[in-house]
């Protein structure tokens, strides 16, 4: 098993370096690393921002005070998740996870009737291109950030009171959770959220000449108020590009703040999904990145949690075991 792991891992990283030539030599010769055609202005605004978080909010409230009542869980253990038996910490994460899915359906919904059309959250179009940008870019950016993880945990001890509590009362109700949770809930709730709601306004501020109240209210952008220009410099428009970007990152890091020095490479993730995010103008191949990372945060986690004496000293949960709240 030791061995499996090692294989993997470097196999891993010589499939990332090979991807990476390739496509910078792609680059060098075609001029784009990614599909170049320009995507639709969202139409968010800061008003759909402010409607979003208040549905989220409004349904972990009824998570919080309906699922302890389905589970018998009262007032004093609620007040301290850690003092909870694994399995009843686990579950109430993965009803809380599974409110904040809802949330997320109940948000799309939203915004599909008040704009009619938001070409991010369209699936149909392109969607192989989409899923196959998301896979080849998996490849390239998750052996970074595992081995940035496994670096980062010399120094610093990674922190996360689930999982400790996974590992330590390791069984099938609590890896059914977890994986639920981590796998089939985060990776699109995140996204949507990070990616959908915020980068995509952003960019439509830094992109866009608009008044105020536009940004605020959203809607269709207005015609010819494109900041780009024959005058925009070259400084100017990587500015204009990655500031979306950087700022989403580091929101991105600071909601993982207390899990030891997941903020590290987690920053550096959200800066790879969030530059195939403005490339391509879809939130799918982001999803497909994440899910694909949680999935083998999962997996490492399992077997080693199943076969600790076969498993290596230096393998650690990947960074990416995302729990929304």
């Amino acid at each position: 098993m030791a061995t499996g792991f090692l294989i993997f891992q470097y196999c891993g990283l010589a499939n990332c370096i090979a991807l990476w030539i390739f496509c910078l030599v792609r680059r060098i010769r075609s001029g784009a690393m990614l599909p170049t055609r320009d995507q639709q202005v969202s139409p968010i605004g800061v008003l759909d921002i402010g409607v979003t978080i208040a549905i989220w909010m409004a349904m972990q409230l009824v998570a919080v005070v309906l699922v302890p009542m389905r589970m018998g869980i009262g007032l004093k253990e609620l007040g301290n998740l850690e003092s909870m038996p694994a399995d009843q910490m686990l579950e109430f994460t993965g009803w809380v996870m599974l409110s904040q899915l809802a949330a997320t359906l109940l948000t799309i919904v939203y915004l599909l009737i008040r704009h009619r059309r938001v070409q991010w959250l369209e699936l149909r179009a392109s969607f192989g291109e989409k899923l196959l940008v998301g896979i080849v870019s998996s490849f390239m950016l998750i052996p970074i950030v595992m081995a940035i993880q496994m670096f980062v945990t010399t120094l610093i001890p990674y922190e996360h009171p689930t999982l400790d509590s996974l590992v330590e009362n390791f069984s099938l109700p609590t890896a059914i959770w977890a994986w639920i949770a981590a796998v089939g809930v985060a990776p699109l709730t995140e996204e949507f959220f990070f990616r959908g709601i915020i980068q995509s306004w952003l960019q439509r501020v830094f992109d866009y000449d608009e008044p105020k109240e536009v940004w605020f209210i959203g809607g269709p952008v207005i015609a010819n108020t494109a900041r780009e220009s024959e005058k925009e410099t070259e400084t100017q428009r990587l500015l204009r590009f990655w500031s979306p970007i950087l700022i989403t990152s580091v929101l991105f890091a600071l909601m993982h703040m207390g899990q030891g020095p997941a903020p590290i490479p987690l920053f550096l993730l959200s800066l790879g999904i969030g530059y195939i995010f403005r490339k391509t103008g879809s939130f799918i191949p982001c999803v497909i990145i994440h899910l694909i990372l949680n999935s083998l945060s999962m997996i490492v986690l399992t077997l080693t949690i199943l076969f600790p004496e076969l498993a290596p000293p230096q393998v650690e949960a990947a960074p990416a075991m995302l729990w929304f709240w």
